[in-house]
């Protein structure tokens, strides 16, 4: 627990002030800089739940909890990923995401049905356990 304070710690410093600074020297804006922190601050913040919900008792709301925590995690990481890929954000069209842009592949579109595909198995697993009661 104490590594995860402290992450958590520096971690809400570094995503809300580092910008700034971390942008010096880079071909990145400021605000550019903030989205791919925020990202990872949402995979480092959701990790940190789901590495909590872990040791709770299995229920259907923990095993959705938990889907969704890693759906956040692959969201998250997506964001910087995507947009340190990204060197003229101009040259992206509005309303295409940064990773479909990046890629050149149809991303979001497969990822979200990916992850509500995932999330309606959870539910057939618990559906199908009540069954057998």
């Amino acid at each position: 627990m104490r590594a995860v304070a402290i992450i958590l710690v520096v971690g809400v410093f570094v995503a809300h002030d580092g910008a700034n600074w971390l942008a010096d020297g880079t071909r990145y804006s400021p605000a550019a800089v903030f989205y791919m922190l925020h990202g990872a601050w949402e995979a480092v913040l959701s990790a940190a739940l789901l590495l909590v919900l872990v040791a709770v008792k299995a229920t259907v709301w923990r095993d959705l909890a938990l889907g969704a925590l890693t759906i956040s995690i692959i969201e998250g990481l997506q964001m910087p990923t995507c947009r340190l890929a990204i060197a003229d954000m101009k040259a992206v069209p509005r309303g295409v995401s940064l990773c479909d842009f990046a890629t050149g592949l149809p991303v979001h579109a497969v990822l979200l049905t990916l992850e509500v595909f995932a999330l309606l198995c959870i539910i057939g697993s618990w559906v199908s356990k009540w069954r057998e009661i």
